[in-house]
């Protein structure tokens, strides 16, 4: 099951889709080699809101940062745990991702800065 946290409020929730464009049951996203999916809507825009109105972009395990233009975005990290997992291991599996987000987005920023001679 796929859990995001938000980057601002550190709220975990699962990542659902009830619709895009046409409302449907509320299911779990799937992640797949399109980024997440929803098995009614197709490919979904990498972009998570969490209850509280903070909107961010997606980062899945084993992907780069989508680039912003003008910096400054923020990322939710999204990490798969089977049901009924413990809010400490829920914490642990993000503080794992959250180490691998940081090395990705130095290697971006290095790239950037640097031509490609990270």
């Amino acid at each position: 099951m796929p859990y995001a946290r938000c980057a601002y409020c550190g709220y975990i929730a699962l990542l659902t889709c009830s619709g895009q464009f046409m409302p449907h049951q509320p299911m779990l996203v799937q992640i797949s080699a399109m980024g997440p999916a929803c098995g009614y809507c197709g490919p979904l825009p990498p972009i998570y809101t969490c209850p509280f109105m903070h909107t961010q972009y997606l980062f899945l395990p084993g992907t780069s940062p989508m680039p912003q233009p003008g910096g400054g975005a923020s990322y939710a990290p999204v990490v798969q745990a089977p049901p009924g997992t413990s809010e400490k291991g829920l914490n642990k599996a993000f503080t794992e991702i959250l180490g691998k987000m940081a090395g990705e987005f130095g290697k971006s920023a290095a790239t950037q800065l640097f031509g490609g001679s990270s």
